[in-house]
């Protein structure tokens, strides 16, 4: 494997080669963050509709104990 900066190159102008090596650098870490998060998005979704799923059933459940409530003091005034 060969390198895209080799030694003739690096020591005519080190600056460059070295600017060259970050700049690659740099890339490497911008796709593995991309890719990073786009992985942890994906299972906050999935995470975000079991979460969903479940405050739909409490909200059902609310529901019924409200209307039990409800009942409960209708039949309590009717007294």
């Amino acid at each position: 494997m060969e390198l895209p900066v080799n030694f003739e190159q690096f020591k005519k102008s080190p600056i460059t080669a070295i600017a060259f090596l970050m700049l690659l650098v740099v890339g490497y870490l911008f796709y593995e963050l991309r890719n990073s998060h786009s992985q942890q998005v994906e299972s906050q979704n999935a995470r975000i509709k079991v979460l969903e799923e479940k405050v739909e059933d409490y909200e059902e459940k609310l529901e019924e104990v409200n209307q039990k409530l409800i009942e409960c003091f209708l039949i309590n005034q009717s007294r």
